[in-house]
């Protein structure tokens, strides 16, 4: 009976007690319910800000006030294609603006105080590339989510792919330098609805280049950014744009190389003809059409590098047709002097004497040549006679010959001075065009 009694005080003790406070982690019949889970304070932020939020509508309250978008670019890469007459740039373009309907009091939100929209749910403006050689459907912004603070400033910061037309003037190939333009601006707001202004990177450069990735066919030389009101009429709205100036400078020390070196030696391989003797028409020859051989060689060479556009003949092109000029020039120079460098006069022939002789010594005719003997002595003396005029006119002859070669060799040295100087002259201005 005792133990009977003791069992229920037990349980009267367990049922007055809250069952938590025995076993904390057990659940209990007795226990209230918890309280419901924390609110998504984000979402109700979200469900605040865009009910009733129109994104084809400047963010503004009063819509004469306008909206101030700051426009920049974080440069990425850059390339040029010459022959197309195109530069494409690719950055992260950074746009930041005041949206009056994003703002809220961080307090009523669990002091959220910066929170990300997606770009289709929220207004963006509509920077368009005015000078974009891609069609009108080519977005060039990515669609990335735009973050808001408290305040509405928003920003938003899309990779940018742009391809503009740039005009390329390749007559200093291969060392040309180029400035092509980005015009970027509104496409439908003039400058009281949107006002585009320059973002400073520190208050120093226009362009941010810190994550630029250099190109081995192109030197980016200087970028600036200038920002521009044109007016269409006069009395009509002004808009604003936002040009970007990229001056770019071709790498190509190779062909600057090639180019020079080729055209040295084709000035020494001619220079080195003049030094040769004059009777040597067919190693002048030879070394002539050996040169034009490597001049025709460098023209296929560099016509297949230079780009086809079109455009003015470069210099470099021209100072290698002087040389080709020049190379020709000489060649003719070669064929003159040497063709007429030949002996002018032949030595005489003793063959009809010495088939005299060997007849006379005939055993049959040595009476006959006794017989006339007193005859060929008379015939003899007539021959000496005109032997001694042939030897007057023989040494005439040499020494007229002797006179017009050394006038050939002085011609000779006066070419070699002639085509040394316009050969240097060409080199040198080639190569102060192809640095």
């Amino acid at each position: 009976m005792a133990k009977i009694r003791l069992l229920l005080g037990l349980m009267v003790i367990c049922t007055a007690v809250a069952p938590g406070h025995l076993f904390p982690n057990a659940p209990s019949m007795w226990s209230e319910q918890e309280e419901p889970a924390t609110e998504n304070w984000i979402s109700r932020l979200y469900n605040d800000k865009l009910t009733g939020y129109n994104k084809e509508v400047r963010p503004v309250k009063n819509p004469s006030h306008n909206t101030t978008v700051f426009l920049g670019l974080y440069l990425s890469s850059l390339d040029v294609d010459d022959l197309k007459q195109q530069m494409t740039v690719n950055a992260w373009s950074i746009m930041t603006w005041t949206d009056e309907h994003l703002s809220w009091e961080p307090k009523n939100y669990m002091n959220i105080d910066r929170v990300h929209f997606d770009q289709t749910d929220v207004w963006t403006p509509d920077i368009a590339v005015f000078n974009s050689a891609e069609s009108a459907s080519v977005v060039p912004f990515v669609k990335v989510p735009v973050i808001s603070d408290y305040m509405g400033r928003t920003y938003w910061f899309p990779p940018t792919h742009i391809t503009v037309n740039c005009d390329l003037d390749i007559s200093e190939w291969p060392s040309d330098q180029h400035e092509c333009l980005v015009r970027m601006g509104s496409w439908s707001h003039h400058g009281e609805q949107i006002d585009i202004q320059i973002i400073k990177h520190n208050e120093t450069t226009d362009v941010m280049m810190s994550n630029y990735e250099a190109n081995n066919n192109w030197e980016l030389l200087n970028v600036t950014a200038t920002r521009e009101v044109i007016t269409l009429e006069e009395g009509k709205e002004k808009y604003v744009e936002i040009n970007f100036a990229f001056k770019v400078k071709r790498l190509a020390k190779s062909h600057s190389t090639y180019i020079t070196t080729t055209a040295l030696v084709v000035m020494i391989v001619v220079l080195l003809t003049y030094a040769l003797p004059l009777s040597s028409f067919f190693s002048r020859l030879i070394m002539h059409l050996f040169a034009l051989g490597i001049l025709i060689g460098c023209y296929l060479t560099l016509f297949s590098n230079l780009p086809n556009n079109g455009g003015p003949v470069p210099f470099v092109v021209r100072y290698y047709s002087g040389t080709t000029v020049l190379t020709l020039i000489s060649l003719v120079s070669t064929l003159f002097l040497t063709t007429h460098s030949c002996c002018d006069s032949s030595p005489s022939s003793n063959v009809g004497k010495r088939v005299v002789g060997i007849l006379a010594s005939a055993p049959g005719l040595r009476a006959v040549t006794s017989e006339q003997s007193s005859y060929n002595q008379l015939e003899g003396e007539l021959d000496l006679e005109e032997a001694g005029r042939t030897e007057t006119d023989a040494s005439t002859k040499t020494n007229t010959g002797f006179a017009a070669n050394q006038i050939r060799r002085i011609i000779n040295f006066l070419l070699l001075v002639l085509f040394t100087i316009a050969f240097f002259v060409d080199y040198f201005v080639l190569r102060s065009v192809t640095k």
